[in-house]
């Protein structure tokens, strides 16, 4: 499971004794922004991992990585579960059943009849 790179900068902000205030402050962005960010709220932008390079030593390059492979993980999940809500499923009701028919239909809002 990827992990939002803002947890990997968390530890190391408390670690260093810095606030979020301060380091903020240190970065040149707002206390909400570096929050949202920190949070997974908000992506890290390269611009932001060089800051944070520059600020505490945290390479851009592996808080970068951490970004892309946090976004690959959010959009394969989100997209295998778009396809379980897609799913058909295909059933055979007897002719003499209109009522299960009609109960699928109000519960699905559809049927396909051959």
């Amino acid at each position: 499971m990827a992990v939002h790179p803002g947890m990997m900068i968390k530890p190391e902000l408390d670690e260093r004794g810095i606030s979020q205030k301060e380091f903020a402050k240190m970065l040149g962005i707002q206390p909400s922004h570096l929050s949202e960010v920190l949070n997974g709220k908000r992506a890290l932008t390269t611009e932001l991992a060089v800051k944070i390079e520059n600020a505490i030593g945290l390479p851009a390059k592996i808080l970068l990585s951490a970004q892309t492979q946090y976004e690959l993980e959010s959009i394969n999940i989100a997209a295998t579960a778009e396809d379980e809500q897609h799913e058909t499923i295909a059933v055979t009701i007897p002719v003499r059943d209109r009522n299960l028919l009609r109960e699928l239909v109000r519960k699905f809002g559809w049927a396909y009849m051959m």
